[in-house]
């Protein structure tokens, strides 16, 4: 068919010549009875009544064509708008007539068609069109096209898609263009693209009923699937080679390049819409502030923010939401917030979409108590917050240890009315089951089961991960029954678990027997399980063991990865067997398998705990060579060492390459030096203190020396020398925090403590801010012998010169000439 004569069948025939007002009476009496049909058992009477009146005034005159009732019954049909009252009457005009076609009338049947298709009745449907068979009727196009539409709209697409075919089978027609485009929308949304493309081609070139909306559902269609090449040819196939009829089809087209990424061919069609003369919409700017987001192309999106207010045009909330996402997941939180701030400015307020993107991203960098605050404020605004806003500060709150308040606010959010889900509950099982309350975890367990939210395979892990660290086997193995009668199959996830477990409470045999099951049932089980049981064996002494195993996994075809050969490592050096973990090194390495901290970590303990501090020290420096950073294990290994081997000049150096390396030191660290220190006072005459300038870590083991030599306490001394060493390396809050863990185990803070701190305030250029923290009540005398320490201070941190600590503390003893004590901050 020519375009000429696909553009005259779109022309639409003038409609029908309206209904006498004699019938539209008729029916308007009928329609008045029938409403009243539940308050009136004898309606078919009044019906009848009805009719014979209206028959006796048809007699009188000349009669031609149809009958009274066959005429009216498509309107009442029609005006009903009740299928059950259209299907009552249709049944009465039927009976009336004996039951015969004639009685109804095509019209009659096609109006019940569309009634019932329209209300989706389809079983009556299909029982009226049986009556149709039956008599060798066949439903009207128009009747069809309800239909169509009908099943479309339900989603039945074989139905639909049946009585399309009839349509062009039994009137050699399409049902109307409206009918067709609910079918194409309803094949689209089931993704049966290549029918819907049929569909299409015959509306438009066989039948040409297409109009701009199927082609729109095409395009878009096409898009969506990343296919936009397709949908510029389809848009071209109906308007012309390089004509896109308006800025709709162009920002479908936009839309499509954004989402298969190709941001470069949306903007490139974004300039030629306005070279046409087509204006961008909202719509057009939303697309490519999408596309862009999702591009980091932040440059570039103010750009068009900045067009969009040339051009009178207010970006909406959505437009903000979408660079707040964008900036939340690049890592840019503060971005995030300055673009909450601009909305606000703007009055353009902020949603609940809005306030869960920022409180994500807080969370996702682990600041969960500020995220909580943002919660707070969406709270004020009067936004209904759901499960997205709690999940992720659950989340975050369980991950650092804090599950009373992941708890709390779980039940805020159920007594909200929202339901956790599954990663909120799992979210907090986490985290108590790695704060050790077990029980807790189980209890959030069993309240998720009321609730009918079943535990994944990776609750479940988390659960008999715990049970099995606390030594509670049977309740571990119970759960594991509980997870198989729940269907849930176990992954190799839960499987090492298991094999963890056996070795945690020390039954490596069994643990080989659930090992030596997998492989007899052919239960799949890769890299995850095997390093399980190599884990037990290395725990056990048992090499060969671990070695034959590691053996089997590379003949199943599966490579060792990094925790393999770290495993094996460690293994080696707890049997203090050197040459055989620097062999597993070796072929680590060969294989490409890159070394981690903890790998190196292991290797640095074999070696400094022999006493071998020279290759410890070369392995530390081939961990920097390839961009590892030692962490506090690898540093606190270093200093338990020396201090053990007494080398404690060798454990101030290494302190002091910590806390160069910002390296915050933990409990495991204090305790070496503290305990290092304390142990070797019967030995610091050994030490020559001229020589203590020799190495870098002097300032600690001088300050300590000069203070035993004064009668300290030897844990007064080893805390305050630590702290003044923690204090010049920039690390007060170190410091403070040691300050009080001294004194919780009852060794009180005295005034050369205070003065280190007062240094630490200074150092960091907070001099202004320790009377606020600190606070001070020294008696003179105590300021007084503690004055020899501002000397000793400045002479090994400022060349002898007063500083700036010294100087306040001074000022602070002269201040008692007049005073018997102080009370200050």
């Amino acid at each position: 068919m020519s375009k000429a004569l696909r553009l005259l069948s779109r022309v639409k025939t003038p409609s029908r010549s309206s209904p006498p007002r004699r019938t539209c009476r008729l029916a308007d009496l009928f329609v008045k009875a029938l409403r009243a049909q539940r308050s009136n058992p004898r309606w078919e009477e009044t019906l009848e009544g009805i009719a014979s009146k209206a028959e006796d005034e048809e007699d009188g005159e000349e009669a031609a064509g149809e009958g009274a009732v066959e005429a009216a019954a498509p309107l009442v049909i029609r005006w009903l708008h009740d299928p059950d009252l259209a299907v009552a009457f249709f049944g009465w005009v039927r009976r009336r007539g004996g039951g015969a076609q004639a009685a109804a009338g095509p019209s009659s049947y096609a109006a019940l068609l569309k009634v019932l298709a329209q209300c989706r009745r389809f079983p009556d449907l299909e029982a009226v069109l049986e009556i149709m068979a039956d008599e060798g009727s066949t439903p009207a196009l128009e009747a069809l096209g309800a239909i169509v539409a009908g099943y479309s709209d339900a989603g039945e697409e074989e139905k639909a898609l049946r009585f399309y075919s009839m349509a062009k089978e039994l009137q050699n027609a399409l049902p109307g263009t409206d009918a067709c485009n609910r079918l194409l929308r309803m094949l689209v949304r089931r993704r049966r693209y290549e029918t819907a493309r049929k569909v299409y081609d015959e509306m438009f070139q066989g039948y040409g009923v297409a109009d701009n909306f199927s082609t729109g559902i095409m395009v878009k269609s096409l898009c969506e699937q990343g296919r936009t090449e397709e949908a510029l040819e389809l848009i071209e196939g109906r308007w012309g080679p390089g004509c896109v009829p308006n800025a709709v089809f162009y920002n479908k087209l936009m839309d499509g390049c954004c989402k298969k990424g190709d941001v470069d061919k949306a903007r490139s069609l974004f300039r030629e819409m306005q070279s046409k003369g087509f204006l961008p919409t909202l719509v057009s700017y939303g697309t490519m502030i999408a596309g862009l987001c999702k591009r980091g192309d932040f440059a570039e999106i103010r750009a068009l923010f900045l067009d969009m207010g040339r051009r009178g045009m207010e970006p909406n909330v959505e437009m903000y939401n979408m660079l707040i996402d964008a900036c939340c997941k690049r890592g840019s939180v503060q971005g995030a917030k300055a673009v909450l701030k601009q909305m606000i400015a703007v009055s353009c307020p902020p949603d609940a979409v809005t306030y869960n993107s920022i409180i994500w991203g807080l969370c996702h960098s682990g600041r969960a108590r500020e995220a909580e605050r943002i919660l707070r404020e969406a709270e004020r605004r009067g936004l209904t917050l759901t499960v997205v806003s709690y999940t992720p500060l659950i989340h975050r709150y369980s991950l650092q240890g804090k599950v009373l308040t992941a708890s709390n606010l779980l039940l805020e959010m159920m007594e909200k009315g929202h339901p956790p889900d599954r990663v909120a509950c799992g979210a907090l099982i986490h985290g108590l089951v790695n704060s050790g309350e077990i029980q807790a975890a189980l209890s959030i367990r069993g309240k998720m089961m009321e609730r009918g939210v079943v535990p994944d395979a990776a609750i479940f892990n988390t659960l008999i991960s715990g049970l099995y660290k606390k030594g509670m086997v049977p309740a571990a193995r119970d759960l594991l029954v509980e997870m198989l009668n729940l269907n849930i199959l176990p992954d190799e996830f839960i499987y090492a678990t298991l094999l963890d477990g056996f070795i945690r409470n020390g039954d490596l045999s069994e643990a080989r027997r659930l090992f030596c099951f997998l492989g007899e049932k052919s239960i799949p089980h890769g890299v995850v399980v095997y390093n399980a049981m190599i884990k037990g064996y290395c725990r056990f002494g048992l090499m060969s063991e671990a070695i034959l195993c590691a053996d089997e996994l590379k003949k199943k075809g599966m490579q060792p990865d990094g925790f393999t050969y770290t495993t094996l490592i460690d293994g080696y050096v707890k049997q203090h067997d050197m040459n055989a973990a620097l062999r597993v090194f070796t072929e680590m390495k060969r294989q490409r398998c890159r070394p981690n901290v903890i790998t190196y970590s292991a290797l640095i303990n074999g070696f400094s705990g022999e006493g071998n501090f020279e290759r410890a020290q070369q392995l530390i420096r081939g961990m920097r060579s390839v961009g590892l950073v030692p962490n506090v294990v690898t540093h606190s290994i270093l200093i338990g060492n020396a201090c053990k081997a007494g080398e404690l000049e060798r454990a101030a150096v290494f302190f002091k390459e910590m806390l160069l390396d910002r390296c915050c030191p933990n409990d495991v660290t204090f305790h070496y030096l503290l305990n290092g220190l304390v142990h070797a006072v019967p030995h610091l005459h050994a030490v020559d203190e001229d020589g203590l300038h020799g190495y870098e870590g002097s300032l600690l083991l001088e300050m300590f020396r000069s203070m035993i030599a004064d009668g300290y306490d030897p844990w007064l001394a080893a805390y305050n020398s630590i702290i003044l060493f923690l204090c010049q390396h920039r690390m007060l809050k170190s410091a403070l925090e040691l300050r009080d863990k001294m004194q919780a185990k009852g060794c009180a803070m005295d005034a050369v403590t205070f003065l280190f701190l007062l240094h630490g305030f200074c150092v960091e250029g907070r001099s202004s801010e320790w009377g606020g923290v600190l606070g001070c009540n020294f008696q003179r005398q105590e300021l007084e012998i503690s004055l020899k320490y501002t000397l000793l201070l400045d002479r090994h941190t400022n060349q002898g010169i007063k500083s700036e600590a010294s100087a306040i503390f001074s000022s602070l003893f002269e201040d008692l000439k007049s005073e018997k004590g102080l009370n200050y901050g």
